[in-house]
């Protein structure tokens, strides 16, 4: 995912919501804050309610800290003053996603330059203006030619990201922009 690139569109656009049966501000619980390692699990939902990335496909809970960039803005500001056990939802418009969708990526490429089966919705290498090949989605097919579209296949979309937050740990002195695993509570090392 193209994680972030800064835009000139306000940062506060979220709709960031906890969801039921959370938020236990339990005194002396650690909460999230610019610079902290924050340890999550995470979904990433389109407007079907399909579920297109998640911590799981990933290989589990990711660590970041907090305010870095891993996250779209909306996330990293979602996540400033939740503690271990804390859910939330958090809309994230195009712009701080996959982009909104330019209708301009859609462009005509003659047949004989791309090889292998070709078929409407399916993602092939095409020969982008420069003639690189980069992935693009087959719109149409026509007598000669393919009309193919570069934009991301989520460009354009909505995204609910639902959000646990597993633990907070101040990040390691010196270390503040290298992600550092947490290590899992109640684990010895011998």
């Amino acid at each position: 995912m193209n994680r972030h690139t800064d835009l000139d569109t306000p940062k506060n656009i979220s709709n960031s919501q906890p969801m039921k049966g959370t938020g236990n501000t339990g005194l002396g619980k650690i909460r999230a804050a610019p610079g902290m390692v924050v340890l999550m699990e995470y979904k990433v939902r389109v407007a079907t309610g399909k579920v297109v990335d998640s911590s799981e496909k990933s290989g589990g809970p990711v660590a970041i800290i907090c305010g870095k960039g891993d996250f779209p803005p909306p996330v990293e500001e979602a996540i400033i003053g939740l503690g271990p056990g804390d859910q939330r939802v958090v809309t994230v418009p195009p712009e701080y996603a996959y982009g909104v969708y330019d209708p301009k990526k859609q462009v005509l490429v003659a047949s004989e330059r791309v090889s292998g089966e070709i078929d409407i919705g399916k993602v092939i290498k095409a020969p982008d203006e420069f003639g690189i090949k980069r992935p693009a989605i087959v719109r149409s097919i026509m007598d000669g030619a393919l009309m193919v579209d570069f934009n991301h296949p989520l460009s354009g979309q909505i995204l609910k990201f639902e959000i646990l937050i597993k633990d907070v740990q101040p990040a390691p002195e010196g270390d503040e922009t290298e992600h550092k695993p947490i290590e899992k509570p109640n684990s010895a090392t011998q």
